[in-house]
Formats: C-alpha cells, structure tokens, sequence
C-alpha cells in the first residue's frame, strides 16, 4: 500500500480552494482507493461504492470554498464521504446487501494472513456481522478498524469528542462480536 502523504493533500486542496483545480487529479490518485474501500464496507456493492467514490470527488470540487487552511485534509474528505452515503442510504434504504463472500473481494490495502479455508469462512462471517450493524456503528467500524482514522480524527467527521468516538467504537465492536459469534454458532449446527 502506497503512503499518503496528508500534508501533500493538504497543500493540494488548499491550491484547489484558490481556484487552481489542477491538484484534484493528484488528490484523486492518492485517495480514490480508500474512499471506495471505505464505502464498498458500508454498502457492499461495488457499482453503487465507485459511483460514491466519484460523488465525493464531485463534492470535493463544489464545495471546494469550504477548505480552509487550518483544515486537516482528511476529515474534510470523510465528512463529505459521510455526507454522501447518507444521502444514497435515504435513497436506496431497501436495496439487497452483498452476497456473502463477495466483500473478500475488494483488496484491503494491507496484506491478508488468511490462507486457510476456516479463516476465510470466519472472514465472511465477521463481514456479514458487519452489515447487519446499523449505519452509524458500521461506519464507526469502518473509519477507525479498516480505513485507519484515529479517534480525534472520526471525532471531527462526527462531530464529537475523542472519548465518545472511543467509547462508541468499543460498543460498536463489542456488538459486531455478539452478532458474529452468533452466525457462527448459527453456522455450526
């Protein structure tokens, strides 16, 4: 996985909020694959995660006013990313999720120890957990586990304080724990 360089972006965007929108092809090369990372885990379904993808880029270039220098580049982007799933999930609330397995199928970013057949069973199991979250825990899931964001990070996406994104991640956690142990125990009888 290639290492984002988060002031690179900064500097970046901070030219594309002048008007020099040149930047956005870089931007869009550095962190198109952890948007639709990030939304593919959210909705899982790849058409519909690249077509969200490409809407927060959109996003990124209307309201490209809003950036402000002291920004942190990151948790502009997710919160426009969040904005954007909220709007597709009012929208498509009774679409049918991903078929189990199919989530295995989006390369992660980082490399994968799950070689044996029982690890990859136990993998569709914890992503099938996953999605039967509701929205705000799954994306609290998401941001801090798969896409790397630190809870003062999520904080200022969410709107809220460190400790509550702590607080809430662990619920969230412990609760995608229960609902997997569940499918597996489902699975085994």
């Amino acid at each position: 996985m290639r290492t984002v360089n988060k002031n690179t972006d900064h500097e970046l965007m901070v030219a594309v909020a002048r008007g020099d929108l040149a930047g956005m092809s870089d931007i869009y090369d550095h962190r198109h694959k952890a948007l639709f990372r990030f939304f593919f885990r959210l909705i899982g379904r790849q058409a519909p995660a690249e077509d969200l993808t490409h809407e927060v880029f959109l996003r990124m270039i209307r309201y490209r006013h809003t950036y402000q220098a002291g920004d942190l580049f990151e948790a502009w982007m997710y919160r426009i990313a969040r904005n954007v799933f909220a709007d597709h999930t009012k929208k498509h609330r009774l679409e049918i999720p991903t078929a189990e397995g199919q989530m295995e199928l989006v390369e992660s970013g980082r490399p994968t120890p799950l070689d044996s057949a029982v690890k990859q069973q136990d993998l569709a199991l914890l992503h099938r957990a996953l999605r039967e979250l509701p929205d705000e825990k799954r994306e609290l899931i998401v941001l801090s586990r798969y896409q790397g964001l630190t809870y003062e990070e999520i904080g200022k996406i969410t709107g809220c304080e460190a400790g509550t994104v702590k607080v809430r991640v662990f619920r969230a956690m412990k609760e995608m724990g229960q609902v997997f142990h569940d499918l597996r125990r489902e699975k085994a009888s």
